[in-house]
């Protein structure tokens, strides 16, 4: 796969803030988000608030990687999301999840980005996206301010639509949706 570089050579408020604690390009981004999450949190701020924090990591560094692209004029970088199903054959370490409830799989949300047409997530170690992959039902190009209010709409009107189709399905919309980021979260680590 092609590398990701460029120089951080914006003013920008993402691009001063990480000029200012010496890191100078993208790939030295990737590294000071992963191993300091307070800093992340300051400049995940920056780009979109989260009071509620509700925002998965996933979302935060991907958002402000973006916004450091924009403000590089990096075009070539887009920040995206996908709908994605699981269930516990493609991840078994959800099989407890499913034990209780009246369905089998699931949608979930994630962001990443995507270079020369490629998906690519600076998130975790953990290559998730191919696995899922072949499970994305949608995928959107969002600006790295809509990647939380924008992206929880998107993916509440997903599962209301799911739930139409599955009138079986009696778990509640809220309780899935509360539900979304602990997934993630458990099949990301």
């Amino acid at each position: 796969m092609e590398e990701i570089n460029f120089e951080i050579l914006s003013n920008g408020p993402i691009s001063s803030y990480l000029k200012n604690k010496k890191v100078n390009d993208f790939k030295s981004t990737i590294i000071f988000l992963k191993s300091n999450p307070i800093e992340l949190k300051d400049l995940q701020e920056i780009v979109v608030k989260d009071e509620e924090e509700t925002m998965s990591i996933t979302s935060k560094i991907h958002a402000v990687l973006a916004t450091l692209a924009v403000e590089n004029e990096i075009k070539e970088i887009e920040l995206m999301m996908g709908i994605f199903l699981v269930d516990q054959n493609a991840f078994p370490e959800l099989e407890n999840y499913f034990k209780d409830k009246d369905y089998t799989n699931i949608a979930l949300t994630t962001s990443y980005l995507k270079f020369n047409n490629k998906r690519i997530d600076f998130s975790s170690s953990k290559q998730i996206l191919e696995t899922i992959a072949p499970k994305i039902v949608r995928e959107q190009r969002m600006d790295p301010h809509q990647s939380k209010e924008w992206k929880e709409k998107i993916y509440e009107d997903y599962i209301q639509k799911w739930l139409k189709r599955n009138p079986s399905i009696t778990y509640p919309i809220g309780k899935i949706l509360k539900e979304e980021k602990n997934l993630i979260e458990l099949i990301s680590n």
